[in-house]
């Protein structure tokens, strides 16, 4: 073996162990977050979390996502949100896929609406078992919404997010199953993601409902 290929493979080698440390040093800082997330104040809470995150930590970068999205010690910011969801998603975090491929869908935290991506996402979260991601595609593929009319598959979609505990995907199971052209309505179909987009206010409902509604619009209160 050459001593450009020794090299190289030196390289690999010590890339591998420093982020198998980075790995454990994650894996302690979240396992401590969660030791302390009972008895610590939502500030504290929140410095635990984001030490994990910064480390790498995709769960601890969910949870730190979620703070910012709920207004939990720190204020409601979308942006932040979105940087930290895209953070655990490319770790595929199933959650993380979920949520990142709601605010696509809506336009939220400074991103452009993009159905397509959002599907990719809800897949990718579906195909790990996510019920809510489940359910999520099951509504696009039962309208047409983005992705090919397909009931067959939604009605499995359906399936599998009622069998992950969606308390709602036997509902929208039975409205499928009899809608004579075996689709959704477009009325059934716009109040499931109003009801979705409504999940987001509800999260950050202590900040305010006129802040927790222009911070999903993506604008700031001026007051």
């Amino acid at each position: 073996m050459n001593r450009s290929a020794l090299f190289l493979l030196a390289i690999a080698f010590v890339v591998a162990t420093c982020d198998a440390v980075a790995g454990r040093e994650a894996d302690r800082l979240y396992e401590h977050a969660v030791r302390r997330h009972a008895d610590s104040t939502p500030t504290e809470r929140f410095s635990l979390y984001a030490r994990a995150a910064e480390e790498g930590h995709a769960v601890a970068q969910y949870n730190v996502a979620m703070m910012y999205a709920n207004g939990e010690a720190v204020n409601v910011d979308y942006q932040q949100a979105v940087y930290w969801f895209r953070k655990s998603a490319d770790q595929r975090f199933a959650p993380a896929q979920l949520r990142l491929g709601e605010l696509y869908y809506f336009g939220m935290g400074g991103l452009p609406v993009d159905r397509r991506h959002a599907a990719r996402l809800f897949e990718a979260a579906a195909s790990q078992g996510d019920p809510d991601a489940c359910l999520d595609l099951a509504i696009m593929l039962g309208s047409g919404d983005v992705l090919p009319l397909d009931p067959a598959r939604a009605r499995a979609m359906l399936d599998r997010a009622a069998n992950g505990g969606n308390e709602s995907a036997e509902e929208y199971r039975e409205m499928l199953d009899a809608a004579p052209d075996g689709r959704f309505t477009a009325v059934a179909q716009d109040a499931f993601w109003r009801q979705q987009k409504q999940f987001w206010v509800d999260m950050a409902a202590q900040f305010g409902v006129r802040d927790a509604e222009e911070a999903v619009g993506g604008r700031k209160s001026e007051r």
